[in-house]
């Protein structure tokens, strides 16, 4: 089983990308259980959510400079698990620093999967 955490600032970034991902890792014989958070007052619980968990795969998908400063927050709460951050090209530079997974560009196309998923080794 592969534990996918997933915080967006908006509801259609994950409703879209959360189908992709499961049906993406079920092809590759994984079995993925996801959870999701969405919008800054679930920011807090996402948090505590992967607080020190290593053996999960955080994803962010946020925008701008509000979701810069998120994303490098759940960064610092978590160095030690996979992260991916899907973000506007604007904020690709400071992806550098964050010790990522992978960086992708919102939205975030059916196409990106698979490459995603092999930065994971999965």
């Amino acid at each position: 089983m592969v534990r996918f955490v997933m915080y967006a600032d908006k509801k259609e970034d994950i409703d879209g990308y959360a189908s992709l991902l499961r049906d993406a890792v079920r092809e590759r014989g994984e079995w993925p259980l996801i959870h999701t958070y969405v919008g800054a007052h679930e920011l807090l619980p996402y948090l505590h959510f992967v607080r020190k968990n290593p053996c999960l795969i955080m994803v962010v998908m946020t925008r701008g400079q509000q979701g810069r400063k998120e994303a490098m927050r759940i960064r610092e709460n978590n160095w030690e698990a996979r992260m991916l951050w899907f973000s506007d090209p604007e904020n690709e530079p400071y992806s550098d620093s964050m010790k990522l997974t992978c960086f992708g560009r919102l939205p975030v196309e059916e196409e990106e999967i698979g490459a995603v998923l092999d930065a994971c080794d999965l």
